[in-house]
């Protein structure tokens, strides 16, 4: 984009600019950064953005700059889709053309140069296009620096805004740099762009500046450079502008154009007095450029305004010269030079002006050769219905969702069909009724994610039945159906299960044996998928008749894979592994892969998880993994069952192998819900291997990418390795707030046992942690949950095969171990029954976790403990063959305290370097060199604020013989205070080593 006026040098942005400099050079150098510039409109957004665009294009970087446009009905991905057809109508375009030459029909489609291909199944879902425009963003940053910008987020359609989040999530050591510009006097605090930068602006990678206006001095700087001399309009600039960029320069410019003490004092003043010094013809320019709402090519602006010809260019030139338009070469077209003199030129239109050049954009837009340009549609449901034709807008705007639909902009989909239904309601022939409006506003809001508003959508559809609740309807079964799979989705159980059964009732008594298959057995997968296993056995085994009936083979394989596992889980493991079986045999025989890849998980899931049959578990999905790879799905299935076998290998022992089963899974570039398995199952090994930073990145990927309603099966893991991640981190209070938060998912309907029983653990272990630690937390009711959930556990287990009943035991029995630890009276023969318990099941991290806290608590009753050395020793021998680093450092950290020998090598840590103050010198080191090793151990622990009780708890000595020690300490020192003493020990002792609570 170029401006015929000179621009002013940017002034009183040296931070701002450095900062964003420095980030680009950080990125040069393999480092992923995100930055959204928030600030009022005029305030220099937009300036820091050029000066950051030309120092990348300087570097030879690829960049990629977009607009959002402010009109409801913009088409998805809009921004970057008008990026990416700039970048390739460039010099550069024939060497992007090759690049990206793998996904060019794909990209011909967003971008609108080309016919539309057919759409990709709907199942697909908007992941595709996600993912399309991820790998775009990885090849091009392969050859060099990227730099995408998206200008006026606040305006963003939903599915760019999904896609900053989705490229957030899933780059980090790419050369890419992700830059957003947002108004904050644009938008409620509410809104979907400014939800989504709170959201992100916690994540590692992404900083979120705030423009502030610009400082007197500035304003000064800018004057000058405006108007040399002047000095004399300083202090009336600064005062008209209040250091608004924008409003600075106009108001500069209107006080060499005129008198300054008749200067306009309102930012719509400063405006019309440069618009109305025009002449009509360029004034008539004007006001239609201002009302085009998104690009506007030369070609475009003739035909609205009749064909000007020389008139035409001739006003352009005025304004052009005025310095109130800018050519825009991405379009060879025009646009006003600032979006707040569009918004006040608009502003001034008359109703019937405004009507008229809506009608003219409309008319011109339906033309054979405008078909080409991109959002052709969405641009004309908005023009017309602006110029008042509600029919023309209705078809025009069923066009643009279905548009819309085969880019998979699933969120804008959603919005241009509810438009459509709420047009249709007002017309007598409506092109597509308002009923099927609703219907696929609903899907369309279902695919983007937006569970909530798709069942509100049917909610009002089925208001819309003639004979509402009548039995035999199939119609308003197959709605009730779909209800209830949107609620699976928005997490909400039990109501799912509702809508499933009003689904079922309105089923006719007979016939109808497809749809009847179809209904129950997404009835039962919905159970499952929400934990209840005998609701979801009992509407399988229904859905199995109707499907063998009527020779369903799909409908057949899904019922039996959810009642194998729901047999498994509940009454007969083999009668169980057998009707999973069956499934993978009638999907094999019918040729259904998914069918398959469902058959191998589900049976590979039961082995490796609750039933606790391991080195099955992972022989099986061992042998999926074969299975899949051979039918094509080693991105979507094989990803998700390598996470199941990694999941194993990890309870197994086994971490070398699983970091490889993950590491080979990556290399697929997983996408869906597939890649938040296995950042789970990554998450969980890097916890567990002290690769926290790793861990927090996966974590924070899982939660950016998921919606809020994502269900109990994803959701309860992720905090619970929440929870995990910050004990690790000594805050065990944050993990409480975790636990209490995966404590709310159990609460809306989850009864999953195996996935439940883990997080109440984590919840008792916080508590411990917490004692430990000598923290308070106010009284908010989470050890009365967890409580009542641990006796839940129970009760609900009692309904299981002894299998899982015996595994939930097992962490109820942590639970009430951890229980004395929080009331400092650990039960050594408790943590001993643990032990034992995780070594009958052959998982090494847990038996570890109890062999430490058995030999802590000995300890604490006796310094010298043959079996507390014992039980250290059998600690550390797991932990070393795990490479469990972080869990050695507690226990080493433990034997050095009790000053019990276990042989084992000192951690491998980070060494952090001390600040240049905190380095003791020789005559420093000096002053403790007369103390011995007990004394500075507890010298240490006094420098830590400990009290002499929990000195002598913490070394495993009596109270007394602290006090023996601390007056030795005293004498040898020369001091008469704990003050002083601790001084001199921060000042001549090495860093302290880290003290946190080992994590399984």
């Amino acid at each position: 984009m170029t401006e015929r006026l000179a621009s002013p040098p940017l002034v009183g942005r040296d931070d701002d600019l450095a900062l964003l400099t420095a980030t680009l050079d950080g990125v040069q150098q393999g480092r992923m950064a995100t930055v959204f510039l928030v600030g009022d409109a005029g305030v220099g957004k937009t300036r820091l953005v050029q000066h950051l665009v030309g120092r990348a294009d300087g570097a030879d970087a690829t960049v990629l700059l977009g607009g959002a446009t402010d009109i409801a009905e913009s088409p998805p991905f809009w921004p970057v889709a008008s990026a990416l057809r700039s970048l390739l109508r460039s010099a550069r375009g024939e060497e992007v053309q090759r690049l990206l030459a793998p996904w060019a029909d794909q990209l011909d489609e967003l971008v609108a140069l080309s016919p539309a291909v057919p759409a990709l199944a709907a199942q697909q879902a908007r992941v595709q296009t996600l993912e399309l425009l991820h790998r775009v963003v990885l090849r091009l940053a392969a050859r060099s620096v990227v730099v995408l910008v998206v200008e006026d987020l606040q305006w963003a359609d939903r599915s760019t805004l999904d896609l900053l989040a989705y490229l957030v999530a899933n780059l980090a050591d790419e050369r890419v740099l992700v830059v957003g510009t947002y108004r904050t006097d644009e938008a409620s605090d509410s809104s979907p762009a400014r939800t989504m930068i709170n959201e992100l602006r916690r994540h590692r990678q992404v900083r979120c500046m705030e423009v502030e206006p610009l400082g007197r001095k500035a304003v000064a700087e800018l004057v000058h450079a405006l108007a040399p001399g002047r000095t004399d309009l300083v202090e009336l600039v600064w005062k008209r502008s209040a250091g608004n960029a924008f409003i600075a320069e106009e108001t500069v410019r209107a006080a060499l154009e005129g008198d300054p003490t008749g200067l306009p004092t309102t930012l719509r003043e400063l405006v019309l007095s440069r618009v109305n010094r025009l002449s009509e013809p360029a004034l008539r320019a004007v006001r239609a450029i201002a009302l085009c709402d998104g690009p506007l090519p030369h070609r475009l602006l003739d035909t609205v305004l009749d064909g000007g010809g020389p008139d035409l260019f001739g006003a352009l030139r005025e304004a052009v010269n005025a310095g109130v338009v800018v050519v825009d070469d991405g379009v060879d077209g025009y646009r006003l030079r600032h979006g707040l003199m569009t918004a006040v030129v608009i502003r001034e239109l008359l109703p019937g002006e405004r009507m008229h050049l809506h009608q003219r954009y409309a008319t011109a837009l339906e033309a054979p050769w405008a078909r080409e340009l991109p959002g052709v549609d969405a641009r004309l449901a908005h023009h017309w219905q602006s110029a008042g034709d509600t029919q023309r807008a209705a078809a025009a705007t069923v066009a643009a969702a279905e548009s819309a639909y085969r880019v998979r902009g699933y969120a804008e989909a959603h919005r241009h069909w509810l438009r459509a239904a709420r047009l249709a309601g007002g017309l007598s022939a409506a092109p597509v009724p308002r009923t099927i409006c609703l219907e696929r506003a609903a899907e369309a809001a279902h695919l983007a994610g937006d569970a909530d508003q798709a069942v509100a959508l049917l909610a009002e559809r089925l208001d819309l039945m003639e004979t509402p609740h009548r039995p035999g309807d199939l119609d308003e079964a197959l709605l009730h159906a779909r209800t209830g799979q949107y609620l699976v989705a928005a997490g909400r159980g039990a109501e799912a299960a509702l809508a499933f059964g009003r689904a079922t009732a309105a089923l006719p008594a007979s016939g109808s044996d497809r749809e009847r298959a179809e209904v129950l057995g997404g009835h039962a997968s919905a159970l499952w998928t929400a934990g209840d296993f005998a609701g979801a056995q009992v509407a399988a085994e229904r859905a199995l008749e109707p499907a063998r009936r009527m020779g369903l083979a799909v409908e057949e394989a899904k019922a039996l894979a959810t009642l194998g596992f729901s047999l498994a889980y509940r009454e007969d493991p083999e009668a169980g592994e057998a009707a999973l079986r069956e499934s993978l045999a009638v999907a094999e025989r019918a040729g259904e892969p998914r069918e398959i890849a469902r058959a191998y998980r589900s049976l590979a899931e039961l082995l490796s998880g609750p039933l606790n049959e391991l080195d099955r578990g992972v022989e099986i999905a061992r042998a999926g993994i074969d299975r899949v790879h051979a039918l094509g799905l080693d991105r979507s299935a094989g990803v998700g069952l390598i996470s199941v076998a990694a999941n194993g290998l990890f309870r197994l022992g086994r971490w070398d192998e699983a970091d490889a089963a993950i590491a080979e899974a990556w290399e697929v570039a997983p996408s869906g819900a597939e890649a938040l398995e296995l950042r789970l199952s990554r998450a969980r090994l890097d916890i567990g291997r002290g690769r926290f930073a790793a861990a927090e990145d996966d974590l924070e990927a899982v939660e950016v990418l998921s919606a809020s309603t994502i269900g109990p099966r994803y959701r309860i893991p992720l905090l619970t390795l929440r929870a995990g991640l910050t004990m690790w981190q000594d805050r065990p209070d944050v993990a409480l707030d975790h636990v209490a938060a995966g404590l709310d998912v159990v609460e809306q309907g989850s009864d999953d046992v195996w996935l439940v029983a883990p997080l109440v653990w984590h919840g008792a272990r916080a508590r411990a942690e917490l004692a430990r630690l000598g923290l308070r937390r106010a009284d908010d009711g989470i050890d009365a949950r967890l409580r009542r959930h641990a006796a839940e556990l129970i009760r609900n287990s009692a309904a299981s095969v002894p299998a899982v009943r015996d595994m939930v035991l097992g962490f109820v029995q942590m639970c009430e171990a951890e229980d004395g630890r929080a009331r400092k009276r650990s039960d050594p023969q408790a943590w001993e029954r643990v032990a034992e318990f995780w070594e009958s099941r052959n998982q090494p991290y847990p038996r570890a976790y109890a062999h430490l806290r058995r030999a802590e608590a000995l300890l604490a009753v006796r310094a010298q403990s043959v079996a507390a050395t014992e039980a250290l020793r059998h600690a550390g021998h797991l932990a070393r063959e795990l490479g469990a680093e972080p869990f050695m450092a507690e226990v080493v950290d433990l034997a050095e305290r009790a000053r019990v020998r276990i042989d084992a090598p000192a951690p491998q840590t980070v060494p952090v370097p001390a600040p240049a103050a905190a380095i003791a010198s020789a005559e420093q080191e000096d002053e403790l060199a007369a103390l011995t090793a007990r004394e500075l151990e507890v010298l240490a622990e006094l420098a830590g604020g400990h009290t002499n009780r929990e000195i002598a708890q913490r070394l495993f000595i009596s109270e007394k013989t602290v006090g023996v020690h601390v007056s030795h300490i005293y004498a040898k020192l020369g001091v008469r205070s704990r003050v002083q003493a601790s001084a001199i020990w921060l000042r001549s002792a090495p860093a302290h080593r880290g003290k946190r609570a080992g994590a399984p």
